[in-house]
C-alpha cells in the first residue's frame, strides 16, 4: 500500500559542491519529491561585498535567510569549513526547535571539517553524506 509523506519546507545551509552533487541539483530532488525549498539563496544575483558597505541589500538578505532557517520544517546544514552566515543560519534554526525538535540534519562529510558543539544539540542529527541524507524517510515523498 502506496502512503504519501507530508511535503516539507525545507532550508539548505552551507556548501556541497564535491562528488555527491551540489546544494541546487538536491533542492531540485527534494522539489521533485514535492517538497518546497524556501529562499534558494544559491540561484539569487550574489551580494555585493562589503556587507556593511551594502546594508540595505545586506539587510534584506540576512533577514530572509534567518526567517526561512527559522521556519522550515527541516534545516540542513551540508558543513565545511568557513561557513560562517550558515553557522548563525544553524543556530536560527536550533532555537526554533522548541516545536519541531528533530528538524536539524548536519551533513559532514569531510573528515578535517572542524566540528561545533552544536552538532550535538539534541535536535541535530549528523550525518556523514548526502546518501544518508536521501536515505532519510522525509525526504522522498512516496513509502511503500
Amino acid at each position: 500500500m502506496m502512503r504519501y509523506m507530508k511535503e516539507k519546507h525545507i532550508y539548505l545551509a552551507g556548501k556541497l559542491n564535491s562528488d555527491e552533487g551540489s546544494v541546487e541539483a538536491f533542492a531540485e530532488e527534494l522539489e521533485a519529491a514535492g517538497h518546497t525549498v524556501m529562499e534558494k539563496w544559491w540561484s539569487k544575483e550574489a551580494l555585493p561585498t562589503p556587507y556593511l558597505e551594502n546594508r540595505e541589500t545586506s539587510s534584506r538578505a540576512a533577514a530572509a535567510m534567518i526567517t526561512a532557517a527559522y521556519e522550515c520544517d527541516v534545516f540542513v546544514l551540508f558543513a565545511r569549513d568557513n561557513i560562517l552566515g550558515a553557522a548563525v543560519e544553524l543556530g536560527a534554526a536550533i532555537a526554533s526547535t522548541a516545536s519541531n525538535p528533530e528538524k536539524v540534519v548536519i551533513v559532514n562529510g569531510a573528515e578535517h571539517v572542524r566540528q561545533s558543539v552544536f552538532y550535538a544539540h539534541p535536535a541535530v542529527i549528523a550525518i556523514n553524506s548526502l546518501k544518508e541524507l536521501r536515505a532519510m524517510d522525509w525526504v522522498g515523498k512516496r513509502h511503500e
